[in-house]
């Protein structure tokens, strides 16, 4: 029985755990804006996204994205409100982050909606209490 147990423990630990992060409040995003959010990693290891997501209003999946961030560096992903696919002008969004634990610890997260045509930032989270 005793083996049992520990051969059940050991399966566990060897799957692969992930970690969601619901990073912001929604924010709104109209034609000729993007949301952009950015991951900094600060740790000593690199940080897998295995499944970063845009999502409207209705939990629907609007835009993916994926990458890895080496210690010290940032990646960021674009979501461009000129490519969605809508009936309104405007549309609330949020992002949600999937990777591996413990890294997600390591990385700090903005999000920014700027104007397509001259750059400038509407809104800006820096992080998920802002």
């Amino acid at each position: 029985m005793l083996i049992a147990i520990l051969l059940a423990f050991v399966a566990l630990g060897a799957t692969k755990a992930q970690a969601n992060i619901d990073i912001y409040r929604p924010v709104g995003i109209t034609f000729g804006q993007t949301a952009r959010v950015t991951a900094a990693n600060t740790g000593t290891t690199a940080i897998v996204v295995v499944g970063g997501k845009f999502l409207d209003s209705d939990g629907n999946v609007l835009a993916e994205f994926r990458g890895t961030v080496e210690p010290g560096e940032m990646m960021s992903f674009d979501l461009n409100a000129d490519d969605i696919v809508r009936e309104s002008n405007r549309i609330q969004i949020r992002v949600v982050i999937e990777g591996p634990v413990p890294h997600p610890r390591d990385v700090r997260l903005s999000l920014e909606v700027f104007n397509n045509a001259d750059g400038k930032t509407t809104v800006f989270l820096g992080g998920p209490d802002t």
